[in-house]
């Protein structure tokens, strides 16, 4: 469990979770990964499936992306002994604890759109240390 305050008082525990942070972020930054864990969350995809539902993306990103996550265990690639040879991805149970942060992530962009704010109970106190 993280402790927020507790991390507010104790620099030492702020680090700890600073270096989480980054190495968790590290996982999922870049211009197509959330898109692609958002996609494979959703159910299993094939390449070009996958390709055709990131428009913008070029073959060699997409390919460079999948075996990025792959590699951090956050997908699957299963390929399967046919001819013509087929491949799907799917996240990993690790990755599937991701969901509930898209969702809301999505909540956040349409309130977002909407130009909703948060309620005042929500919003950020500004500090009172110097």
């Amino acid at each position: 469990m993280v402790d927020i305050e507790r991390a507010r008082a104790d620099r030492d525990y702020a680090k700890t979770l600073q270096t989480e942070f980054r190495r968790a972020v590290g996982m999922i930054a870049g211009r197509w990964k959330l898109e692609i864990l958002w996609l494979l969350s959703q159910h299993t995809h094939r390449f070009g499936e996958l390709k055709r539902g990131l428009p913008g993306i070029t073959q060699h990103m997409l390919t460079a992306q999948l075996r990025a996550l792959e590699k951090d265990g956050l997908i699957k690639r299963t390929i399967f002994a046919e001819v013509p040879p087929r491949v799907e991805y799917e996240i990993t149970p690790n990755a599937r604890r991701l969901r509930p942060i898209f969702v809301e992530i999505v909540k956040w962009a349409q309130d977002n759109a909407a130009g909703i704010t948060a309620p005042p109970e929500e919003e950020e106190q500004p500090s009172t240390e110097p």
